[in-house]
Formats: structure tokens, sequence, C-alpha cells
């Protein structure tokens, strides 16, 4: 079994092993996953001089590591933001989740990346009755506001998604999809550089100053200058910014992927191939490999630190209880991530004393990752374009939190009691 990502097999990271620039950038990036690399595009293609920095390879950390989940769900849901900021508000900032799938499709498709897009959609099987009641609000209000291309579907009518007994029913979207996450952080880095962006990697941001002209980065490597800077770290942020540091909360999560099966076998639990996502307080996330020839589950397996052969054992048991027709099958792949999260539980975009962010995707960024990474480049670029409906909602601290969560093991033990017993 490997303790890598399945992924990596077909798109490993790799170095860049370039040297710095000689002289100032026009913009400088610290971090080189879907947000820094898609802002890294956008601002070359506009003939500025970029420097992209990332302490590990491009796209190491959650980029090529994530479930490779295309969708535009927010966590508040729709009812939830008209809840909070009413109606106009609410739909404005739920269409920016809607855009942002158009979007990456868009970029894909014009940067010709092959990284195994379907838009063959997605399904949300509900655990519990509450569940789908929950989620027949939100889409009913959904229909009502936005129209979006989806369905409820009952407990007699969801067998075309997937192929496993007891769920009371679930949202099934038409719109959304899957990819290849390895193969795509690839194609939007070579994107890049073809543009003209400058890759370093690995290559680790120590320190932040300000200068007359802008910023000052400060490498093993040496002094890198630039105008502008953006933060692009998500949920490998850590310390080079208080700031962000004291408002960002980074999440594990884990993935399996089982050993090659037979593709009539993946077929028959994935008939249309559709993304899948439960309603668990710990939820499960799965899916057939591209090729047809996998099953891969991610999950947060373990409340306490534990090995890779024991979270891989832990999600094992999730998945075979999902598809008993799995039980025989081994586990390939083992991997972890961090993923983010803010305390609003909601994408965020802006600046702080001048220095430019975008992260905070609560596990849904591989489509609002790379389009607020567009919006953050045109907000440099002084485009209009950039303005976001999430530009002047709250992004606050808590006085408990100063980096490290130390709340998380409690609230999943929470999680797991309420899922456990159904509450």
């Amino acid at each position: 079994m490997k303790t890598e990502p399945f992924w990596w097999d077909a798109a490993r990271p790799e170095p860049t092993e370039i040297a710095l620039p000689d002289g100032p950038s026009d913009v400088l990036i610290i971090g080189g996953g879907y947000t820094g690399l898609s802002a890294a595009l956008t601002l070359a293609k506009r003939n500025l001089s970029v420097t992209i920095l990332d302490m590990e390879m491009p796209g190491f950390g959650a980029s090529s590591r994530n479930g490779g989940m295309v969708g535009n769900l927010l966590k508040p849901g729709l009812t939830g933001l008209i809840g909070s900021y009413g109606v106009e508000k609410g739909c404005a900032i739920y269409k920016e989740a809607l855009a942002s799938v158009e979007f990456i499709a868009a970029r894909i498709r014009e940067e010709g990346i092959d990284c195994d897009l379907t838009l063959s959609g997605r399904f949300y099987p509900a655990i519990l009755e509450k569940d789908l009641a929950r989620m027949t609000r939100d889409f009913e209000c959904r229909q009502r506001y936005l129209d979006v291309p989806e369905e409820m579907v009952g407990a007699d009518s969801y067998g075309e998604d997937v192929d496993s007994s007891g769920y009371k029913g679930g949202l099934r979207q038409h719109h959304t999809g899957g990819l290849h996450p390895a193969k795509y952080v690839k194609g939007l880095a070579e994107a890049a550089v073809r543009a003209g962006a400058r890759v370093i990697a690995p290559l680790r941001a120590e320190a932040i100053s300000r200068t007359a002209e802008g910023f000052s980065v400060m490498t093993a490597k040496g002094e890198l200058q630039g105008a502008a800077l953006l933060i692009a770290t998500n949920g490998y942020t850590g310390g080079l910014l208080p700031f962000l540091q004291k408002r960002i909360i980074p999440v594990g999560s884990t993935m399996i992927a089982t050993e090659e099966l037979s593709e009539n076998l993946v077929s028959s639990l994935f008939p249309t191939k559709r993304m899948i996502t439960d309603t668990r307080r710990m939820l499960s996330y799965y899916r057939p490999s591209p090729d047809g020839r996998r099953v891969l589950l991610g999950a947060r397996p373990t409340v306490f630190p534990a090995s890779p052969e024991v979270q891989a054992q832990s999600l094992k048991k999730t998945l075979d209880g999902i598809f008993p027709a799995l039980e025989g099958a081994a586990v390939s792949h083992v991997w972890s991530g961090y993923v983010a999260y803010d305390f609003a539980a909601m994408p965020t975009i802006g600046a702080h004393e001048g220095i430019y962010y975008a992260m905070g995707y609560c596990g849904s960024g591989v489509a609002m990752s790379g389009y607020l990474g567009h919006k953050a480049a045109l907000k440099i670029l002084g485009d209009t374009d950039g303005e976001t409906a999430f530009d002047d909602l709250p992004f606050d601290g808590r006085f408990y939190y100063s980096g490290k969560p130390w709340f998380l093991t409690p609230v999943m033990i929470g999680y797991r009691l309420r899922d456990y017993f159904g509450f």
C-alpha cells in the first residue's frame, strides 16, 4: 500500500529548481496550488511579471491530494445565506459558486489542460430523513431564486447514481462533476509558465516586509522584491502572516484508493459516474477513478492522530459499509492533506495592509480556488471585474484561536456521536 496520493501515479508534483529573478517582479505569489497558479496565469496574460513560491512543489498540497470533485454548494446553503444577508446578497454569493464551475471548465478548455474533466454531475445522498428535508428546503429555495439544474430524488429513485442501500434519497446535480486533480494542477502550472510566470519550488517564504516599492519576501536563497503580494496558501498557511493564521483553520482529510477492479464492477456501483458526497457530519465523499478501474473514498477517519495504516483500515470499513461488493478489494493507496476553513465556513478573498489573499474553501475548492485566484489577480490589476460578492463579508477570528485548532478534537467527537445516534 502506497502512502502517497493515487493521483501522483499519473502526475507527480516536481521541483522547478530555477533561479530567483534578477530584479523585482510586478507580483509575488506565495502558494503554488490552484489559487496561486490561476492568479499567475491571469496576471501573466496581462503582461505582468509574476513569481510564485511554494515551500514544496507546485500542487504538492491539497491541489494534488483532493477528491477531484468540481462542485458549487456553499456550506451555509442558499437558505442560510438568505437568512444571514437577505435575498439579493445571498443569491449574489451563491451565483459566485455557480460561476466558479463555469470558469474552471472554460479555463481548462482554453488552456488545453488534459485532466479528465467530466461534468457528469454529483449526487448528495441523505443519511437521515431530516437530512433529506433540509436538502429539500434548500433545493426549493435555489429553484425559486436561481433555477439551478438539479433535482431531488427519493429512496426508490437514486439507483442510477450509486448502488448502495440505506439512503433516504438525495440531491442530484447535472452541472457539476469531477477531474483528475494532479493532472489539472500540473496543466495549470504549465499554462502559467507558458504565459510567462516564474515558478520557484521548493522554496519557503520565511518572512515578509514592506519596502518603498511594495514588498520583500525573504527566502533561503535570497530576497525577492515585488510591487504586489498575494498569499494563496489555504490549508498550509502557517504563521507567515499572523492576520491569516488567526482566521484560517487547517483541517485534515484522508483518502484511499482501491486496487484495480473490473470496469464492470465499478460501473455497476456508479452507473452514471457521478461524484458522491453524503450528509454525515463526518462526511464521506467517494467516486470512481477517471479510468473507471478503482473506487476512491475520502473522509476524516480518526478523531486522534493515527498512522496511515490505521486510517486506511478505518476508511476501508466505511467503504465496505457503502459497497459490500468491495469487501474483498485491497487498498492500494492512502494519503492525507489539509483543507482550510474560516469561522464563517465561507471562501474569503480580500486584502490586509496591502497584501492580497484568497483561501478558506471549506473542502470544496477545486472550482472556487481557481476562480478566486483569477479574481484576486483582477483585484491586483485594479480591474473592476475582480469584484465578488464575498468582498464585504466578515472575516473575523476568535479570541481563543491563534493558529492551533485545539478545538477540532472535541468538535469531531461531537460530530461522531451525532452521526452515531442520528441527531
